[in-house]
């Protein structure tokens, strides 16, 4: 009987088998260590907030004329000047005429209004207001309430601000910041709201 003999003088050809024991290692490699094989960490579809702005989708109060705010029992010879919702702030502006009538105790309360538009409960809610602005001393106190203190996705929240004034001179500026936080992602998120008042 003749010995065949395989000889092997093409290149390729050992590249090949290399690949090969390469290939299969590597399978059975992966197989046998598959069930220790993890992965640290969490994945999640849930949009992150960062900084400090409280997400909020303004509600329109005030339909007939068009502003986020309303504003009850208003000094006679104040008038609304202005309003804007920029980022995380709320800008409400009225201005004080010649002929108000002045010396006289007023309380107006402004209120203005928000949804929760993300998918997360806001929790924890807080308010506070400050006098930022009394040249006059004519800006008695300032108090702010929340509707509520904890906000579910899509429900709505009332801020109210009680503005106490006894002016007795309209070349003045009188101005309160309220402060509204939630808690969210465990971090607190703002929304302020300032009202000023300023001489025409």
């Amino acid at each position: 009987m003749k010995k065949i003999k395989i000889i092997i003088n093409n290149p390729l050809y050992l590249i090949t088998i290399v690949v090969a024991f390469l290939v299969i290692t590597s399978s059975v490699g992966y197989a046998f260590f598959f069930e220790t094989l993890t992965i640290n960490g969490t994945a999640s579809t849930v949009e992150y907030y960062g900084g400090t702005k409280l997400p909020t989708e303004p509600i329109l109060l005030d339909n007939k004329n068009n502003r986020y705010h309303t504003a009850s029992n208003v000094q006679y010879k104040v008038s609304f000047t202005s309003e804007t919702w920029e980022n995380d702030t709320v800008y409400i502006t009225y201005t004080k005429y010649l002929g108000m009538i002045t010396s006289v105790n007023n309380k107006t309360v402004f209120k203005i209004a928000f949804t929760n538009p993300t998918v997360l409960d806001y929790t924890d809610g807080e308010v506070t207001a400050e006098i930022t602005e009394n040249t006059g001393g004519m800006l008695k106190d300032v108090s702010a309430t929340i509707s509520k203190t904890t906000l579910k996705p899509g429900e709505s929240c009332e801020v109210t601000l009680n503005f106490n004034t006894k002016i007795t001179w309209r070349e003045n500026t009188e101005a309160a910041k309220v402060t509204v936080s939630y808690n969210l992602q465990g971090e607190r998120k703002y929304l302020y709201l300032i009202v000023k008042y300023i001489a025409d």
